[in-house]
């Protein structure tokens, strides 16, 4: 796919919602796994008894940063960084990240995507904006959303 192509196609693309992704399960060996890496060791998100006793959650929580961490893995299958071929791409960032509501263990999730804007960049890659939603079964709020900020090199 030319670079042309990509532009026709992803301005197409724009402010659609993607299909859902596959859910997945954050379980407390996943928790841990995060926590290990990450270093956020906090008892809500490692100690299931005192999360019980101490909030009002009845189980410990993943950190919010875990959803980020997660997004590449839950969007691959749904994402426009995996619907449009180029020779490689870069991210730049994040606007807007904000956690809405608190993900207890054990919890299913899955991610969703928008296309928020498309802009061609002097040195002949597209800038893409796409905003990445966490889902949690069973609630009306995601987990996390954010808008992912990079460029597509052709």
């Amino acid at each position: 796919m030319t670079k042309d192509e990509a532009l026709v196609a992803l301005k197409g693309d724009l402010n659609k919602d993607s299909e859902p992704g596959e859910w997945l399960t954050v379980d407390q060996s996943l928790i841990n796994q995060y926590v290990a890496l990450s270093g956020e060791t906090g008892w809500i998100h490692t100690d299931q008894k005192l999360a019980r006793e101490r909030t009002k959650f009845g189980n410990t929580i993943a950190p919010g940063n875990m959803g980020i961490a997660l997004m590449p893995r839950m969007s691959r299958s749904n994402s426009v960084y995996s619907r449009y071929e180029r020779k490689y791409s870069l991210n730049q960032g994040w606007d807007r990240i904000r956690f809405l509501d608190p993900l207890r263990a054990d919890s299913r999730i899955r991610s969703r995507s928008k296309l928020v804007s498309v802009e061609e960049q002097p040195d002949g890659s597209l800038r893409v904006a796409v905003e990445f939603r966490m889902e949690v079964e069973n609630q009306d709020k995601p987990w996390v959303i954010g808008t992912k900020v990079g460029r597509f090199f052709y």
